[in-house]
């Protein structure tokens, strides 16, 4: 299988680090999900909660995106596995997206393989809420 390795540095709250290990290690999790947070682990800048940049998507940040080549907008938000539900817009971090998506920045162009196979690439538009940025800490 052909991986797409992304060395696009992303920001990572310390919580947000915190939980997605304890996702990735929870019982009966896929063993590819501690892979995959490797993979972010990799290019993570970790920082304090109070010092994470506004237009950084954390977890449940909601984001808009753009397809440039067909316009498309979508928006979405970044959850944990537990709360994922595509149909409504609630996107497993452990996703394709999901884990491209999370630590980018405003303006930035994500790169992802979908299910399809066929590499994806988006901008992120407008970050609609950031917890953080908000004050939101126990998110």
């Amino acid at each position: 299988m052909k991986t797409t390795r992304r060395t696009k540095q992303c920001y990572l709250t310390e919580l947000d680090v915190a939980r997605l290990e304890k996702h990735a290690a929870a019982p009966g999790a896929d063993a590819r999900l501690h892979d995959m947070l490797d993979d972010v682990l990799e290019r993570a800048v970790i920082v304090d909660s109070r010092e994470i940049p506004a237009n950084v998507v954390t977890m449940n940040s909601q984001a808009t995106l753009v397809d440039e080549s067909s316009g498309e907008h979508m928006t979405w938000t970044v959850v944990y596995p537990p709360d994922a539900d595509f149909a409504h817009g609630r996107l497993n971090v452990f996703s394709p997206v999901g884990l491209a998506l999370l630590g980018a920045k405003r303006g930035e162009q994500i790169r992802f393989v979908p299910p399809s196979g066929a590499e994806k690439v988006l901008k992120l538009e407008k970050i609609l809420y950031q917890p953080e940025a908000s004050d939101d800490f126990t998110l």
